[in-house]
């Protein structure tokens, strides 16, 4: 497996991703990497993909990363271009993807200030550091040519081991141009390093006796179960076991949605213990890193293959660091082992979990009835249509929090779904471009985003026009922060600003923007919705568009607003 290579520090690096089976480099090009670009331009066998931000391309790389499984890499710019991937290193770093950022290095002895370097006295790798795996996995390359390939290797495998996380690398501009060198690349590992197996028997054990004495076990699947495929083991666990399925912060869909124990957002509310009759007394999280707010549960169990954010916030009682397919198989077959008297008895007891999990299906589809005469589309008619006309195996990637999905079937066999996980706005147009290349030309591929984050990203459909990624782009678009005037009002109900529906900052109209034209204008071919006539027609062009001619499309849908202050329109009226 080992060879030897030669010549200069960008090709012994570009040699190294390709022994490691990188196929794809996403990059905004800089004067520093030279090194890189003119040993891409000798070998040519790795597709570039260009993008004109760089949180653009590191997007892009973390939506190849989620959907291919492959690390995601970047070729990024010194300090300067470096600090632009601040909010998508950030939302990489919280989803826990595998990235490896490589820019070039001006550092000098002689030189401490050079344009874009960083300031004198702070290292580039340093810089970034915080955004990194850990807050801690950024290197530098600054004098020594063997070093290229080591670190590059290191950083593969460190981007791929749990925790997970991107990955910084700087090299010296220098070294990337010094011909002459030589370096030996190759291992039968393939970069990366074996995960942990299953928990161990008293483990499994332990956590099936526990499951089963409990009269109200809740269970929380988080992105390991996706990431890992585990997904049929723990519906097969919840299925078994009759508890309800709930759901934190998560960057996919880890249990079926429209599974008839998948009980919504976690804590289980107050109607769900009133409907029940059931008070959750333990919780199960199952590949999650860590939970969005409390746990209040008075039992907590928690396992997977990434143990950084275990109990940050909460105790635990039982607690593995383990694989987790193998791991939920030996937890279904002790539970129905260990409580073979009881087994029987839990679907009558919990009967009314599925009739809970029924109302909120029940509930959205009144809301689509309430609206599905009125002139402007409302959210809930939106999403109805979506569930109507998409393709039942399309992946959709979701920026927009007041977008509704309860309808959609998001499951590992279905319909896919990401999101950002940072929240770092600026995500979705390069991270559906990424995944489109890593699902190919067959899997349709849309992207749902609101009109206020497509702003942060719009310069993406330059690339999608340039690369035809077959993108079905719907914008919701209601024209302000939502989600922003929802959380003010809750925070401050009785203000000023509440009272008379005055929110500085929010309204996004006057004057309106074109997102078609936009589109238009970067050789993305797009129409605008603004009434619902007119809705189910634009979405059969545009799946059309994107499946059958194989071709990007934008949809700008007008939607209404929703919550408190939804009809405001104020913005501070004043001009130079």
């Amino acid at each position: 497996m080992r060879k030897t290579i030669t010549g200069t520090g960008g090709m012994l690096l570009i040699q190294t991703l390709k022994d490691a089976g990188v196929d794809y480099l996403f990059t905004n090009p800089g004067s520093a990497e030279t090194g890189i670009f003119a040993a891409l331009s000798e070998d040519q066998d790795q597709k570039l993909i260009v993008g004109k931000h760089e949180g653009l391309v590191a997007a892009m790389a973390d939506g190849y990363h989620r959907i291919s499984g492959k690390v995601g890499v970047v070729i990024a710019h010194v300090m300067g271009g470096s600090y632009q991937l601040a909010g998508q290193l950030f939302n990489a770093q919280v989803a826990g993807s595998s990235l490896l950022v490589i820019a070039g290095d001006w550092a000098s002895e002689l030189q401490d200030y050079r344009g874009p370097a960083p300031f004198p006295g702070l290292t580039q790798a340093e810089s970034m550091r915080p955004i990194t795996k850990d807050a801690r996995a950024a290197y530098q390359v600054a004098a020594n040519p063997a070093a290229i390939t080591i670190a590059t290797t290191r950083a593969l495998r460190e981007a791929t081991t749990p925790p997970t996380g991107p990955v910084y690398l700087s090299i010296s501009a220098e070294l990337l141009l010094r011909e002459g060198l030589e370096a030996q690349i190759g291992e039968a590992a393939g970069y990366q390093i074996e995960r942990p197996g299953p928990a161990r028997a008293a483990t499994i054990e332990a956590i099936a006796r526990r499951l089963g004495e409990a009269k109200c076990p809740v269970l929380m699947f988080g992105d390991d179960v996706w990431r890992e495929g585990a997904q049929p083991e723990a519906v097969r666990l919840a299925e078994t076991r009759e508890a309800p399925a709930f759901s934190s912060r998560q960057i996919f869909a880890n249990c079926p949605t429209r599974h008839p124990l998948y009980c919504g957002m976690y804590p289980a509310s107050k109607e769900f213990e009133r409907i029940t009759g059931l008070k959750p007394d333990l919780i199960f999280l199952v590949g999650c890193q860590g939970v969005h707010g409390n746990i209040v549960e008075p039992f907590v169990i928690q396992i997977g293959p990434n143990p950084l954010l275990m109990g940050r916030h909460y105790p635990l009682d039982i607690a593995a660091q383990c694989e987790l397919p193998e791991t939920l198989r030996g937890i279904t077959a002790a539970l129905t082992r260990l409580h073979a008297d009881k087994a029987a008895t839990w679907p009558r007891q919990r009967g009314k979990v599925r009739e809970f999990a029924k109302l909120l299906i029940s509930r959205e589809e009144d809301l689509v009835r309430e609206h599905e005469h009125e002139a402007i589309v409302h959210p809930a008619v939106l999403e109805a249509h979506l569930a109507q006309v998409l393709p039942k195996n399309t992946l959709m990637v979701q920026e927009s929090s007041t977008a509704r999905t309860t309808l959609l079937p998001f499951a590992k066999d279905a319909m896919h779904w990401t999101r950002s996980g940072g929240g770092s706005l600026g995500f979705g147009v390069g991270a559906s471009i990424g995944a489109k290349i890593a699902a190919g030309r067959e899997r349709p591929v849309m992207l749902h985003l609101g009109d206020g984050a497509l702003t942060y990203s719009a310069a993406g459909f330059w690339t999608m026009a340039r690369y035809n990624t077959a993108v079905l782009t719907v914008i919701s678009n209601n024209e302000t922060y939502q989600v922003v005037r929802t959380n003010w009002a809750k925070e401050v109900p009785d203000s000023k600003m509440v009272h008379t529906g005055k929110y500085p900052g929010l309204f996004l109209d006057a004057p309106a923007t074109d997102y078609a034209a936009l589109a238009r204008s970067q050789g993305v071919e797009g129409e605008t919705v603004k009434t619902l006539k007119d809705l189910e027609p634009a979405l059969k062009r545009g799946v059309d568009k994107t499946t059958r001619e194989n071709r990007p499309y934008v949809i700008d849908v007008k939607v209404q607003r929703e919550g408190i202050g939804a009809d405001s329109t104020w913005y501070q009226d004043w001009k130079m």
